[in-house]
């Protein structure tokens, strides 16, 4: 039985719009939808939204509306361009009402009944803008009251880096067509397998987020589930986040984990009978938008909770300055919102904001409730939303808060797990976790976000004895001390570092510094700098930290490394190397956005107290940890290195690496006092995946290495790519074991342990190589390997001959017959003829149309060569077959003198079921078509030249006497025809 053959327009995009139109959404055919928008040069379906607008608005005129509808339209085609668009869906601009003399907001959309709006779904979007080069094809575009709002790429399910593509692909519409991405909110990638989602102008694979939310994890519950019109305006109206990073204006969406969070919270706040809860998202997950979106979402609901406050409760400094930038956006878009927002700069301005019956969002430094009378407040639709909340309870500034305002609900955030620890378990679960029966309002665990692919594993080796601590050393100078009181912060652990004085000077000691500078500057050099990551390294203190820098510009170049640390007056006189090393806060601020771009220095921070809590780098892979923590600082601290990141090649980082110089990860039980379940799976020694490693390569070996060893090392490995890997599952089942191999040797070379397995890791990529470029259009036989791998077998690239293996023959009559009495095998043969008939139409599209039954009947050879149903040899001959056929072809259209549009509109018109039979010239109707088409240079661009041309192509055929009836159907697939041309 032969293969099903997939196709990405009949297989995958139809699917989807059924199954959205289910829920609700209307089908619209593409020409529909274009006629709908006046164009391929327009966005907007005009008339729906004017009516939308009329029908939603009753004091609007029908101009006014209309000028609102110029107004979208005229947005520019730019991330704040589309958060403008996002304000008009949410309801959020405002237009002049000329009756009441007054500026009224303008409702675009009805979230209250779903079934009110104009839901359309269509495929094949075409987008032709007049001032750009070329136009782009959207796959499918979902369209709310005629505002464009998901665009969806849709891949084939049998292409293994289909998910990439799509990335790359709406990356690719908003350089060459941003217009294309004007207005939608929202996109989807899909193929039929996973399906994933994310915002427009933030398209990255880390900003990218697999949908869970369905029934049994089907293609149609997925779908359906996202687009269910209740859920998917309330996607746009309250999931949709924009805010501003490093001075750039960014835009994300919240994850599923993060929406349950916020009805979760939302829901206990509107519960009378329960007043605590506590949420742990575990580091990397989200947490501050989360905190933030239920915050809006109270506040909004002015009703509901009766006009209430809510108090936003940070514990340090740092954590306020992150807020400064990261969240002003946000708190910006409440007060535009008519969300009052207040900052508690003192003690006395907090206390204001109680005796002033201040309603709206307060930001506040727990500290500054030391002095707050108590009793401030006894409302009870007061919401008090404490960040990182095991740390404020740690100390008694809760019982101050709770105290001022005892009838409010309290809901505890934090990034780390409470359970298992001293104090989370008297703090914490008690204070917040009382009323929910395991302890959480709402939990998402580390595990959890690692199977998400939200966070990644963090894998950990040891230094060299030489350099750590004997385990009885740490006991007595660290955990002994550390024992004594609970460690929820950076500045608690200093101080019990302060008087572990023996501890210090071994960490601090001039030789020490000097001999782990040593490993770090070639670890560096040899495992992280090559994959484009950068690296942390925590040093005990300060003074240790202006060590190490002066350690390593001795061994690096001095613009690879930078100190970041706090400031104290007397550094000038005490530590002056400590003061000489400072940077300013303007220079501080700057290494803080530099260092997360790949391509700027610095590529190491040397950190103590600083950047270990709240500050995200994606690109942050390594972290050499020469500073004793436990329990939440040190989770905190590792998951510096656990978020996702992909490089402008497209490859992912696999996970975060972890140096342990200090020795506290030898006995985990001790380093992380959580529940196992909490963190199990999370944190393991990269003695693990070595071990992996060496049996994968040991297994791959055996498989798919073992030749004739007779042959000569050409014939070896031709024989392994064309007789082993003929067929797809073959492939699929060897790329897939690579590529696991691939990735961890990515991550442990070099390694003393890898010696004796670098000349078989070696084959092992040759031969994917070889056989990925075999077997399909490859642009290079390295392309697809990752940075240390690629540069391994660069210089096998020319020795073992691959470029054999992407070679282009021409696909003809001559070229077949000259390859006849060539050696080598007669499959490589088939693929590098069809790699140049590929060629050939892309070269010319024009060709192309002709050429595609050609290529049709081509594609049946080969698979019916990797069915094994033919031979090689046979397979030859059935496209010297095709071959000569092709040059007929050829042939006629030079003789007949047609152009290659003309040729396509003859070959189409040629297998016209309705034309069989009849006595017509259809090369003369061919000819008088691309006639009428050189009348209407801009029918692509523009809708009236279109319906123009359409309707000139009626006269050529009923001049030939081709019955009416049949004359719509050939109109349009001629129309397809010339649309490829």
């Amino acid at each position: 039985m032969s293969q099903i053959k997939i196709s990405e327009a009949k297989s995958v995009q139809f699917p989807m719009v059924k199954h959205a139109s289910a829920v609700g959404w209307e089908q619209l055919t593409p020409e529909e939808a274009e006629g709908m928008r006046r164009g391929r040069a327009n966005m907007l379906f005009p008339e729906v939204l004017e009516d939308k607008l009329r029908e939603f608005n009753s004091w609007l005129t029908e101009d006014q509306a209309r000028a609102i509808v110029e107004s979208i339209e005229a947005l520019p085609a730019t991330i704040e361009g589309n958060r403008e668009v996002l304000r008009w869906l949410r309801g959020e601009r405002q237009w002049n009402d000329e009756n009441e003399q007054r500026r009224r907001p303008v409702q675009v959309v009805d979230y209250a009944f779903p079934d009110q709006n104009a839901l359309q779904v269509t495929w094949e979007w075409k987008l032709e803008p007049p001032a750009r080069a070329k136009g782009n094809r959207a796959d499918v575009m979902f369209v709310v009251n005629g505002i464009p709002v998901t665009i969806v790429e849709h891949k084939n399910p049998k292409d293994r880096d289909a998910l990439t593509k799509a990335v790359t692909q709406l990356r690719r519409y908003e350089k060459e067509t941003p217009e294309l991405l004007t207005q939608a909110q929202l996109h989807n990638e899909t193929h039929l397998i996973d399906y994933w989602y994310g915002v427009t102008w933030n398209v990255n694979r880390r900003m990218l987020f697999k949908w869970k939310h369905t029934s049994d994890e089907s293609y149609r519950d997925a779908v359906q589930a996202f687009f269910e019109p209740h859920e998917f305006l309330r996607t746009l109206r309250e999931w949709v986040l924009f805010y501003v990073e490093d001075g750039e204006t960014r835009k994300s969406v919240l994850r599923e984990h993060q929406r349950g969070a916020v009805d979760a919270v939302v829901e206990r706040c509107a519960d009378s009978t329960k007043n605590r809860g506590l949420i742990w998202h575990t580091q990397g997950s989200g947490k501050t938008f989360t905190l933030l979106t239920a915050a809006q979402l109270i506040l909004s609901q002015k009703d509901r909770f009766k006009n209430a406050t809510v108090i936003l409760v940070v514990d340090r400094t740092e954590l306020e300055g992150q807020l400064k930038e990261w969240v002003d956006r946000l708190l910006g878009d409440m007060q535009a919102n008519d969300i009052p927002v207040r900052r508690a700069n003192s003690r006395d301005d907090l206390q204001d904001i109680f005796d002033s019956d201040f309603r709206g969002l307060v930001v506040s430094m727990i500290h500054k409730f030391e002095t707050i009378r108590k009793d401030s407040s006894d409302r009870d639709n007061i919401f008090v939303f404490i960040d990182e909340a095991h740390r404020s309870v740690a100390a008694d500034l809760g019982s101050y808060l709770m105290a001022a305002v005892p009838n409010s609900t309290i809901i505890g955030f934090t990034g780390t797990p409470v359970g298992g620890t001293r104090g989370g378990a008297s703090g914490s679960f008690q204070i917040f976790g009382a009323q929910d029966e395991n302890g959480y309002l709402h939990k998402y665990s580390i595990i959890e976000s690692i199977d998400d692919e939200t966070t990644l594993p963090i894998k950990y080796m040891l230094a060299p004895s030489t350099m750590s601590m004997e385990p009885e050393d740490l006991d007595e100078q660290f955990y002994a001390l550390a024992n004594d009181e609970d460690v929820t912060d950076i500045e608690e652990l200093n101080k019990v570092l302060q008087r572990a004085v023996g501890l210090r000077t071994f960490l601090g000691a001039d030789s020490r510094v000097k001999q782990v500078a040593g490993f770090v500057a070639n670890h560096f050099r040899e495992n992280v700098d090559p994959l484009g990551y950068k690296a942390f390294l925590v040093a005990v203190d300060r003074e240790t930290c202006a060590k190490y820098k002066r350690a390593l510009d001795d061994l690096l170049p001095p613009e690879w490394s930078e100190v970041v640390y706090s400031k104290n007056a007397n550094d000038v006189i005490e530590r002056p190397d400590v003061h000489e090393l400072q940077v300013s806060d303007d220079r501080e601020k700057e290494v803080r956005r530099q260092f997360k771009k790949a391509d700027q220095q610095p590529k190491i921070l040397i950190v103590t107290d600083k950047l270990l809590t709240g500050y995200d780098a994606p690109v942050l892979y390594a972290m050499y940890l020469d500073k004793p923590m436990r329990d939440h600082v040190l989770l905190q601290a590792l998951a510096r290195v656990n978020r996702p990141y992909v490089d402008g090649d497209g490859v992912q980082k696999k996970l975060g690496l972890v140096v342990d110089f200090v020795g506290i990860l030898k006995e985990l039980h001790k380093a992380l006092r959580f529940d196992s379940a909490d963190v199990e799976g999370a944190l393991e020694d990269l003695d693990v995946l070595m071990a992996d490693l060496l049996v994968k390569i040991g297994t791959a070996s055996t498989e798919y290495l073992q030749v004739e060893s007779s042959q000569g090392a050409d014939e070896q490995l031709e024989s392994l790519v064309y007789g082993k890997f003929l067929t797809e599952e073959a492939r699929k089942e060897f790329f897939d074991a690579y590529r696991d191999i691939e990735s961890l040797w990515e991550v442990l070379s070099p390694s003393a342990e890898l010696r004796d397995h670098i000349a078989t890791y070696k084959r092992l990529s040759v031969l994917y190589a070889a056989v990925r470029n075999a077997y399909s259009d490859a642009g290079g036989f390295t392309a697809d390997l990752e940075h240390k791998t690629k540069r391994l077998i660069e210089e096998s690239a020319t020795q073992d001959g691959l470029g054999r293996f992407t070679k282009v023959a021409t696909f003809d009559v001559d070229t077949l017959e000259a390859l006849g009495k060539d050696d080598g095998p007669p499959e490589e043969k088939v693929y590098n003829l069809l790699r140049g008939l590929r060629k050939e139409m892309e070269d010319n599209p024009a060709a192309a149309v002709v050429l595609q039954s050609i290529k049709d009947k081509a594609d049946r050879v080969i698979e019916n060569l990797e069915e094994r149903k033919v031979s090689g040899l046979a397979a030859l001959d059935e496209l010297k077959a095709i071959a000569e056929e092709k040059d007929r072809l050829r042939e006629f259209a030079k003789q007949a003198g047609l152009s290659g549009r003309a040729f396509g509109v003859y070959s189409a018109l040629s297998a016209e079921p309705a034309l069989s039979g009849l006595k017509v010239d259809i090369q003369h109707i061919a000819t008088t078509i691309e006639v009428a088409v050189d009348q209407f240079p801009h029918w692509k661009q523009n809708a009236d030249e279109r319906r123009r041309l359409r309707s000139g192509l009626y006269k050529p055929l009923l001049d030939n006497k081709v019955p009416a009836k049949a004359c719509n159907e050939i109109i349009e697939n001629v129309m397809n025809v010339l649309e490829k041309v």
